[in-house]
């Protein structure tokens, strides 16, 4: 196809969406500062989200997801907005007969109202005062995440799954989506519950758990309020065939998320790994250092400079751990785990502790050292 075609495409394409947003009443928030967290219940690590209401409030659904730090458009396209514009428009057409299934969209009460009654974010206004300067003034989204995080570790209490590993990936489950389509299956990972839950390759959730889809990220807010444990009904779309599944939750399934690449994580390293970047060693760099693949092999990638809480050294500077150590053990911990695993290790079942220790493996050598979490 020549450029000219392409280019065709492209300004057809943009036309059809704007035309489509010509439909709506569109407003943007550009801060945090004042939101109604009764209503805006969202992941906070993303870069763009877009919820679609009715002027009652009632959410027909959410756009936006992200699972990498520097890529954080992969998973999310004009096609994929497109198409949960046009699902929005539908269950639109159909309020109010359709509200009782479009509640379970709206959350349940917050802990805090607005983002600045949070005790980490008080120092903020509630309005941004645009004749002053702004900086210093607005509420970053990733804000109101560490907020949340906050209010359990300073009080030294196990942060719950749902704070800890938000809006979970459903690769978790072994359910890849297409980006480019509103819930569409392109993948599924062998051998995961979702395959032997009878989900396949091109499937398209139509509800999940009674709640009509309209995005990848409505089926991630399905999973971010599930139980640890649970049986969500699904209906999808295969051939044109709609059928019914089940999606099983076993017990601590939301802890194989991977909460690296969240900007969040940053105060999360400096809280529970002293301010360790950590990195799970391959199969083959296991045996370049003569490690079992079974066994907890975290390479310490990086360390913080300073902890900007105290502004001093990191724990970790101070336990005297250096770039390129090896963690062999951590607390009561040797297994093969991931750095997720080991933050959620510190701030679920390690909550009260003040220090633990940490078994090195440098340049061959095992070294002992203890970690404040003071």
């Amino acid at each position: 196809m020549s450029c000219q075609g392409i280019d065709e495409q492209v300004v057809r394409h943009e036309k059809s969406i704007k035309d489509l947003m010509e439909q709506f009443i569109r407003v943007r928030i550009v801060q945090g500062n004042g939101i109604d967290l009764s209503v805006f219940q969202f992941d906070y690590n993303l870069t763009f989200a877009a919820f679609f209401m009715n002027a009652d409030k009632t959410i027909y659904g959410r756009f936006g997801t992200r699972a990498e730090y520097r890529n954080a458009a992969k998973n999310i396209s004009v096609e994929g907005f497109k198409q949960a514009l046009e699902a929005a428009l539908e269950l639109h057409k159909g309020y109010p007969d359709n509200k009782a299934v479009l509640a379970p969209k709206t959350g349940p009460a917050p802990l805090k109202k607005t983002p600045e009654t949070f005790p980490a974010l008080q120092r903020y206004p509630s309005d941004v005062n645009l004749s002053r300067r702004v900086e210093g003034q607005c509420i970053h989204c990733h804000q109101i995440g560490e907020a949340q995080r906050e209010i359990h570790w300073y009080d030294r209490k196990p942060v719950p799954d749902e704070v800890l590993y938000p809006f979970p990936m459903p690769d978790v489950l072994g359910l890849n989506f297409s980006p480019k389509h509103r819930a569409k299956i392109s993948k599924i990972t062998q051998g995961s519950s979702a395959e032997k839950d009878g989900f396949k390759r091109a499937d398209e959730i139509l509800t999940l758990a009674g709640q009509p889809i309209i995005s990848i990220t409505d089926v991630q807010w399905v999973l971010h309020r599930a139980n640890d444990s649970d049986v969500l009904t699904a209906t999808v779309s295969r051939h044109g065939e709609e059928i019914k599944l089940n999606l099983t939750l076993k017990k601590g399934w939301r802890k194989a998320s991977d909460i690296s690449w969240r900007t969040t994580t940053y105060e999360l390293r400096l809280v529970s790994l002293g301010g360790m970047i950590l990195e799970d060693l391959s199969n083959t760099e296991r045996k370049h250092n003569n490690l079992s693949d079974d066994n907890m092999a975290l390479i310490v990638k990086d360390l913080m400079r300073r902890d900007r809480r105290a502004n001093s050294q990191t724990n970790a500077q101070k336990a005297g751990i250096q770039r390129g150590d090896i963690l062999v053990g951590f607390g009561e911990r040797t297994d093969r785990v991931s750095e997720s695993n080991i933050i959620g290790y510190v701030l679920q079942e390690q909550a009260e502790a003040k220090s633990l220790p940490v078994k090195l493996n440098r340049n061959g050598k095992l070294l002992n050292v203890n970690l404040s979490l003071e």
